[in-house]
């Protein structure tokens, strides 16, 4: 019992308050310059890391869309769609980061083929 009181109750508390501000920056940020693809791409990976998918995708796709050069969320993105067994949109975004220098979900997705 006692370790999951430091579990829940400290640790975990601790880290909603670190996220909590980590999204209050990249709010700030986008408040400032709307179109920072940087603060999208952070907004997506600390909704992932929040358990928001849904809300992660959206992130990580507009930040493509204002910088379609980077391949950081492609790979997000990917990874996201390979835990949901949804190969092909994972394997467009492998392909996407490929196509930008970017191998790992390539490698990743050839390593742990899908099984039918």
């Amino acid at each position: 019992m006692p370790d999951r009181f430091w579990r829940d109750q400290v640790i975990q508390s601790g880290l909603n308050h670190d996220v909590d501000l980590a999204v209050a920056e990249q709010h700030a940020i986008l408040a400032k310059d709307p179109n920072n693809a940087t603060a999208y791409f952070a907004l997506g990976t600390l909704s992932y890391f929040r358990g928001l998918a849904e809300q992660a995708i959206q992130q990580f796709e507009k930040s493509i869309e204002l910088d379609p050069q980077n391949p950081a969320p492609h790979l997000s993105l990917g990874r996201i769609f390979a835990v949901r067994n949804d190969y092909e949109r994972a394997w467009k975004h492998a392909r996407a980061a490929e196509a930008l220098g970017a191998r790992d979900l390539v490698v990743l997705l050839e390593k742990y083929p899908r099984k039918s």
